[in-house]
């Protein structure tokens, strides 16, 4: 009976385990971005966007990302998350609720979207002092991302 139990726990935990999607780790100078189709060459703004059925798709920027979600009219109750890298950290994903925006033409993103995320809101502030850039949230980069 106790074997059973076990089995079934087991069992149960390994299916809740297969199930976690994470953020595969991008790789820059082979994989190419979902929108553009361009190789994802810089480590400073790759993204990722989750589906809740576990579909990865990965972008150049966070413009590409946004751009595609909306032009693939891809339904926010169907994106799971979406993993951002920081733009000062070692091509690591966070995902885009722990992130700081910045908005600056001296970002030069690989199509032009020029905004920059950071995990550290220090980091943030010290680099926006460097470049001359606008501070943005969540909101405002999706109505930037969209509109241009």
């Amino acid at each position: 009976m106790k074997l059973i139990k076990f089995s079934l726990i087991l069992i149960c935990f390994l299916i809740i385990y297969s199930c976690t999607v994470k953020p595969e780790p991008i790789k820059y100078g082979k994989d190419n971005c979902a929108y553009c189709k361009m190789t994802i060459s810089d480590n400073h703004f790759g993204t990722e966007l989750i589906t809740k059925k576990g579909k990865i798709y990965k972008f150049d920027e966070i413009g590409c990302m946004l751009a595609y979600a909306y032009e693939q009219e891809i339904d926010t109750t169907k994106i799971k998350t979406m993993y951002i890298s920081d733009y000062c950290g070692q091509n690591i994903l966070h995902d885009k609720n722990s992130m700081f925006f910045l908005m600056s033409d001296s970002l030069k993103s690989p199509m032009g979207g020029n905004i920059a995320s950071f995990s550290n809101i220090d980091s943030l502030k010290n680099y926006s002092t460097k470049i001359s850039g606008k501070i943005v949230n969540w909101n405002e980069v999706v109505k930037i991302s969209i509109e241009e």
